[in-house]
């Protein structure tokens, strides 16, 4: 797949850098759901939800030049089961990608002004796609450009593209979107979401329609009832209470933002309580059982 990107006047170097790049720093992550259809007999109506974690780890050195290294996986502390997305690097206001058979394409360039376009390689056709409006959002106090763009010429009736960039952080369907494009039926319920991102050592981007970052909904026995479940405060700075109307099975463990193991506490009741009082103020993920389901949630730590 090529994406080819018309070029627009470089902005300010000082304006660029006032926001967090996501490709640019070695610890950055992005959660990226993907809603369907996955209709039963018995449950015709089931909508499911899984997750995909991309983030970078670790780099290469090509022709002098430093390369990061991205991986996607399922597992939301992006520990196990890493698949190779290829390579990534920031110059100026350009991202560029080598994908797994070591071609060379630029991902995207967060200079665009109004009517620029984008080149955009679907699998049944191509088609350039225009920059029809440009807003500023405020993310963290820095403010970013967000890139809205118009509909591919061809595609099919009922189907959208939706694509919208967020400078420094890139597409609301995953970081490597543009590099396999991709139309969403609008009659079945079919989507990838950017739920929120992870850089700099701290939650960046976070989607106001979800309330967690890593949704896993598939249809298992445990969906037959209601799972009821409750963490608070979020932020917390003291004393963190989950409540839930099914036993919390073993162990709650607690992981920091770059997966590193931090606290555990056994917990075979409804409602338990941890005190976080002698933590670092931050981002941590909880990852615990209840019943036959696994569950990830994710806390901050700072004043309530």
């Amino acid at each position: 797949m090529k994406v080819l990107l018309l070029f627009s006047v470089l902005l300010p170097t000082l304006l660029f850098g006032q926001i967090t790049n996501h490709f640019a720093q070695p610890d950055s992550k992005w959660h990226v759901a993907k809603s369907y259809t996955a209709a039963t007999q018995e449950y015709p109506s089931f909508i499911a939800t899984t997750t995909k974690v991309y983030g970078i780890q670790g780099d290469s050195l090509i022709n002098g030049e430093t390369w990061s290294k991205m991986y996607s996986t399922t597992d939301s502390l992006f520990q196990n089961d890493l698949v190779y997305e290829g390579l990534t690097r920031k110059e100026n206001s350009l991202i560029l990608h080598i994908d797994n058979q070591n071609q060379l394409d630029t991902l995207y360039n967060f200079d665009l002004e109004l009517g620029d376009s984008v080149f955009y390689d679907f699998s049944l056709f191509t088609s350039w796609i225009h920059v029809e409006e440009i807003q500023n959002i405020q993310i963290n106090g820095e403010s970013y450009r967000k890139f809205i763009f118009t509909e591919p010429i061809g595609y099919i009736a009922f189907d959208r593209l939706n694509e919208i960039w967020i400078e420094g952080i890139g597409s609301i369907h995953g970081p490597l979107f543009p590099n396999s494009p991709r139309k969403f039926s609008e009659e079945t319920p079919d989507s990838l979401i950017l739920t929120c991102t992870f850089s700099d050592n701290q939650e960046q981007y976070d989607h106001p329609n979800f309330l967690d970052c890593y949704v896993d909904i598939t249809l298992h026995v445990e969906n037959e009832k209601s799972l009821f479940l409750n963490i608070y405060p979020n932020p917390v700075s003291s004393v963190l209470t989950i409540e839930t109307n099914e036993l919390i099975k073993g162990a709650i463990k607690v992981h920091d933002l770059n997966g590193k193991f931090v606290h555990s506490i056994n917990s075979n009741v409804k409602k338990t309580k941890i005190d976080v009082s002698g933590w670092e103020n931050g981002v941590y993920f909880l990852n615990f059982e209840i019943g036959e389901k696994q569950v990830v949630k994710r806390i901050i730590v700072g004043n309530d």
